[in-house]
């Protein structure tokens, strides 16, 4: 009976996704703008070329190609039954990508069981569940703007993370890699991770995971390096430095003056160096820190933080990723610390929300005042979070959880 349930509540979650993808009215998405142009591509017989798809003649698709072999799959079944209005295949695709939001979910789950020793049961675990395959920032990543293949990274991610934490290293790179093949910000949690293994010394380790996730990446663009060169590397590398600064970022302080390049070409550098600096503040602090340890999925969700607090342009799905970890943290340990470290878990995730509400409202037709000042507000949040995180997570002495 219970079997049966969870395929009725799957089936009925896809059946959500596929009627929400029917009546959206809203403005086109990414999905309309890069990942199903980029499907008609593969299906006219060019599967390599996907990376010559544009919008505005400048943005390209900066994600991996992993994510597109699913969606053609679909692509292909709405091809054979004739479904070529968009709202059809809209809804073909978030119900048939419902199905990665559900692994996720359960990954996360998975996750929060093994952090508290023992497995949510009945309501608890439903309550669990719906927090992630319900939450308002996945259904503005993937709904309003069609970034279906994010929860299929966080998966990876999730599952990565667990094959590290039990010893399985090259396991791990290979989810990391397939993980950064579905979306190249797979990058920032696999930064931490390997700080972590060289502060122990674990240098056979790190080097294992950094080949076999290499090695992942290298097979899975090569051959689209090989057919379409140009188009690749302007996609996945350079294009990005010719984008101007855009809402949501405390880089709008600079808009204007003679600093503004340094946000429009190196904010990647800065983002990547606070998760640098994030993750070394809390690892040198945490002697007992292991890649087991529960407080793993904190400094997981305080180094995904950098990315909305330091990109030039701050999109909603931004912080999906802080959502997750910060989630996994705060009920992996509810019930089992004092009502302060409970406190501080559950105000990851509620950020996380608000965070997203803020930038999605200023997206909308507003002034530069407007911009100006939700992107300080949300950048001055987000570091005194990041913060009081690190701080909690640098003296914190939680049990080490297998």
């Amino acid at each position: 009976m219970t079997r049966v349930a969870t395929w009725l509540l799957g089936f009925g979650y896809a059946l959500a996704w596929a009627i929400l993808g029917w009546l959206w009215r809203g403005p086109l998405t990414d999905l309309d703008f890069f990942f199903l142009p980029a499907v008609r591509i593969a299906l006219s017989g060019h599967p390599l070329l996907v990376y010559a798809v544009r919008f505005q003649t400048v943005i390209a698709n900066d994600n991996g190609p992993l994510g597109l072999v699913p969606l053609t799959a679909v692509g292909a079944i709405a091809s054979w039954l004739g479904w070529e209005d968009s709202r059809q295949l809209r809804a073909l695709v978030l119900a048939a990508f419902s199905f990665f939001t559900l692994l996720m979910a359960r990954e996360a789950v998975g996750a929060i069981d093994r952090l508290r020793g023992s497995r949510l049961a009945g309501r608890s675990r439903v309550l669990a569940y719906a927090l992630f395959v319900a939450s308002p920032t996945l259904l503005i990543a993937v709904l309003g703007y069609g970034h279906v293949e994010q929860p299929m990274e966080l998966w990876l991610v999730l599952l990565a993370v667990r094959s590290l934490a039990s010893g399985r290293t090259t396991a791990a790179g290979i989810g990391f890699g397939l993980a950064l093949l579905t979306r190249t910000l797979a990058a920032l949690p696999l930064i931490p991770l390997g700080l972590l293994l060289l502060a122990r010394g674990r240098w056979r380790a790190v080097a294992w995971l950094a080949a076999s996730a290499a090695s992942v990446v290298a097979l899975g663009l090569l051959p689209f390096v090989l057919a379409d060169p140009r188009d690749t590397i302007y996609s996945l590398v350079t294009h990005r430095a010719s984008l101007p600064v855009g809402g949501g970022s405390i880089w709008q302080l600079v808009v204007g003056t003679p600093y503004q390049w340094i946000a429009q070409r190196t904010d990647v550098l800065f983002v990547l160096g606070l998760v640098v600096l994030l993750s070394l503040t809390v690892i040198a602090a945490r002697k007992d820190l292991e890649p087991s340890s529960p407080d793993i999925y904190g400094l997981l969700a305080l180094t995904a933080l950098a990315l909305p607090l330091l990109a030039k342009s701050v999109w909603p799905y931004y912080f999906l990723d802080v959502y997750v970890f910060g989630a996994v943290w705060w009920l992996g340990h509810a019930g089992s610390v004092g009502l302060r470290r409970q406190l501080i878990g559950a105000t990851v995730p509620l950020i996380a929300v608000v965070g997203t509400l803020l930038t999605e409202y200023q997206m909308g037709p507003t002034t530069v005042r407007v911009r100006l000042t939700e992107g300080v507000a949300m950048g001055a949040l987000l570091a005194v979070l990041a913060a009081i995180l690190a701080v909690w997570l640098r003296r914190d002495r939680a049990p080490t959880s297998s």
